[in-house]
């Protein structure tokens, strides 16, 4: 097969992508937050107003995506590629129709088209029953000491470089994240305010370094493939699902940890029910989490809706959504973990790369020693027949 086509399609694949990762910046009312939440007027006057644009040229973006599909008509590739190809795009036109309905309900309809509801997984019993056991798979936090600051990163730096040579990852401190770490293309970023345990650092470790930054250095690594490098939202749906199960396998799942991935779920199913942001606020304090990260945990939910309810950001539940799905597919594909490390991946890409493993040789640089302990694949395993007996036919 011609390999040059997939190359410059990545290439303008990836120049369309460029800018539409603006969820990770989102806008909010900040004087509508500011009479609703007094109390956090130090964080909210960190974050920006809605009434600032965002600095995408929509136009010159729907432009160059008439004109990457006219090329992807006429290149010389295989089916499966172009059908790859333009699922990314509908997702980036989804973006695009996103950001311009921001802070509206429309928005929360275009969102549901990437990210989907918590209606039908709510009224699952197999689903339900599956998070009550998930518990059995979790442990106590017997880290050893707190971290702070330089102290946290300092520890985390040198637990990547296990894994990753260290001109290739960065650790670097962040004030306004909405949540206590986050990875992009080779950083990871933590909140250098607050004290961790070393097994929350080892959670930050496996679920940002091994999962959203190894698969970020993967994918810059494909020669062949470079779209693997690029991120969509479709690829959400397997990234966040990855890292929540690496987690459990490798046994850094705590109670408190799981506890917090569940109420962000719950957070999210109540304001698509309905409930407003300080309904939600409430909910988390009532559940013992702390003020501000209550409150940010809020803003996550709440990321391009109205704050009165009724509507949520729903990518909070590709957590668990995608976690389940996650175990179906490797059960019913047998396929290992090795072949989801190669870059950034939907489901349905995955299902390519095993259908056409002589046209698409995915390389694979990096990829954690400690995946391949024999108690990490015997809790993956467990987890993975558990799933299986539940969704014999699918999750979704």
């Amino acid at each position: 097969m011609n390999k040059g086509p997939i190359v410059e399609l990545s290439a303008q694949l990836k120049d369309i992508a460029k800018d539409l990762s603006f969820l990770g910046h989102p806008r909010y009312p900040l004087n509508k937050l500011t009479k609703l939440f007094p109390q956090h007027q130090a964080f909210i006057s960190e974050l920006e107003d809605v009434s600032i644009p965002f600095g995408v040229n929509v136009k010159a973006k729907r432009l160059a995506m008439d004109k990457f599909l006219t090329n992807l008509e006429q290149a010389d590739i295989s089916k499966a590629m172009k059908q790859i190809f333009t699922q990314r795009l509908e997702d980036y036109h989804t973006l695009l129709s996103m950001m311009e309905n921001f802070d509206n309900m429309f928005f929360y309809d275009h969102c549901t088209k990437l990210y989907g509801t918590s209606h039908q997984s709510t009224q699952n019993n197999s689903f339900l029953y599956f998070m009550e056991k998930i518990p059995d798979f979790c442990v106590p936090d017997v880290g050893e000491k707190n971290l702070k600051g330089e102290a946290a990163m300092n520890y985390l730096r040198t637990r990547l470089k296990e894994t990753f040579v260290d001109t290739d990852i960065e650790v670097r401190p962040s004030t306004s994240l909405l949540s206590d770490s986050s990875a992009g293309r080779k950083v990871l970023k933590l909140n250098p305010y607050k004290s961790y345990s070393t097994q929350a650092l080892d959670i930050f470790l496996v679920h940002e370094g091994w999962v959203h930054l190894g698969t970020s250095l993967n994918g810059a690594a494909q020669i062949e493939h470079p779209w693997l490098s690029t991120w969509a939202p479709r690829t959400t749906f397997l990234q966040e699902g990855l890292a929540v199960l690496t987690e459990l396998i490798t046994g850094c799942m705590t109670h408190e940890r799981w506890s917090k991935v569940m109420l962000r779920h719950l957070a999210t199913t109540m304001a698509e029910r309905g409930s407003s942001i300080q309904d939600v606020y409430s909910f988390l304090r009532h559940h013992e989490l702390e003020e501000l990260d209550a409150f940010k945990l809020s803003l996550r939910v709440f990321r391009g809706v109205p704050l009165d309810g009724g509507m949520a950001f729903t990518k909070e539940l590709l957590y668990l959504h995608g976690m389940v799905q996650l175990l179906y597919h490797q059960e019913f594909y047998q396929k290992d973990l090795k072949s989801l490390w190669v870059g950034k991946l939907s489901f349905e890409e995955h299902i390519v790369l095993m259908d056409h493993p002589s046209d698409i040789h995915a390389n694979l640089r990096y990829y954690p020693i400690g995946l391949e302990d024999p108690l990490v694949k015997m809790r993956l395993k467990k987890l993975q027949e558990l799933s299986y007996s539940l969704f014999k036919s699918g999750f979704l």
